[in-house]
């Protein structure tokens, strides 16, 4: 059962959290401060932690560069910052000091399920490769912003984005990727024509997998199969589409 620690001074956001992780079947820990989150973390290591940025003492970001600057034990746990901030600037700082994710609040259930699959997921790559990727955006995004501050012209370029901190979902395909993916659909089978239809219409994993009477994973491995038959990237990718209605016809 995966692990999650929660962080966030506001009671609220802790309970909004620990309920809908706990329901998904994850083990949830809170805290209530940093100090209280680098001691929980050592205690018990975590899979996966939701880091709240503004909080009294020590803050999300004093307590990421700590994380990450701790033995490999802590350091490669992935973590997703969960704040009110929406500006770029400080989504880019929390890819380049060691964030994989950035949810910005409010947020809904399924902004956390959707970070805990990129970051735990069948398809996660490891923690260090993911921050790699969104360290390397960052800088190439940060680059992008001082250019165009210093010559405005260059501004009008196309946008670099920062994928998996930029957005709280799954980046959106390209529409020509998404007419080729609802074009192989006639090479999946009845089964797995009938577990799209099944995931659409009961709104997630978790709640497909209670129908069929089967595990998550088992729903997760079938996806995979999917997946690689549409031409698709990611599991995410795929459950976005149908959350989406782009892939079937309703």
């Amino acid at each position: 059962m995966p692990r999650v620690l929660v962080v966030d001074d506001e009671p609220d956001i802790r309970d909004v959290i620990r309920i809908n992780l706990e329901a998904e079947g994850y083990e949830v820990t809170t805290a209530a401060d940093g100090a209280s989150a680098l001691r929980a973390a050592a205690d018990r290591r975590p899979d996966a932690i939701f880091l709240d940025v503004l909080m009294p003492g020590l803050d999300g970001w004093a307590v990421l560069r700590e994380l990450k600057a701790a033995d490999a034990r802590l350091a490669d746990v992935p973590v997703v910052m969960v704040t009110a901030l929406s500006q770029s600037e400080e989504r880019l700082r929390g890819a380049i000091e060691g964030a994989v994710r950035y949810l910005t609040k409010p947020f809904h259930p399924r902004d956390l399920l959707s970070a805990l699959d990129d970051v735990l997921g069948p398809d996660a790559p490891p923690e260090e490769v993911m921050r790699r990727q969104v360290r390397q955006t960052a800088l190439e995004s940060l680059a992008r912003i001082e250019a165009g501050r210093n010559n405005p012209v260059s501004a009008r370029g196309p946008r670099v984005h920062l994928t998996r901190l930029e957005h709280g979902t799954v980046r959106a395909l390209p529409p020509v990727e998404v007419s080729e993916a609802r074009a192989r659909l006639s090479e999946l089978t009845p089964k797995q024509r009938e577990l799209l239809e099944l995931l659409r219409d009961s709104g997630g994993v978790t709640a497909a997998a209670e129908r069929l009477q089967t595990s998550r994973s088992n729903i997760y491995g079938s996806l995979r199969r999917v997946v690689h038959r549409l031409g698709l990237r990611t599991t995410s990718q795929l459950l976005r589409m149908l959350s989406a209605g782009e892939l079937l016809d309703s």
